[in-house]
């Protein structure tokens, strides 16, 4: 359950960040709501990756889905998201 919360949260914040800089100037956008928004998810997510990252969700392994949400978050320009997850993931 918390799988599948957390990567809907980052899914939908991201959407909400690639709205709003695609009518911003550039560098004018605010992203920090959503930067918020997914480093909550991306927290649930590591916490279940920390459990154990080869279990099987939807046909794919948390650590797969962790790689998939590290690209994800970079791609929409939650970069300070991405780096929560990456930090909470490594080691």
């Amino acid at each position: 359950m918390q799988l599948d919360a957390s990567t809907s949260g980052m899914s939908s914040a991201c959407g909400l960040a690639y709205q709003v800089t695609a009518f911003a100037k550039p560098g004018n956008a605010d992203l920090s709501s959503y930067e918020a928004q997914a480093s909550a998810q991306a927290r649930k997510l590591a916490s279940v990756y920390r459990r154990n990252p080869e279990w099987i969700y939807q046909g794919e392994t948390v650590r797969r889905i962790v790689d998939d949400s590290i690209s994800l978050l970079g791609a929409c320009g939650l970069t300070g998201a991405q780096r929560v997850l990456e930090h909470e993931t490594t080691g």
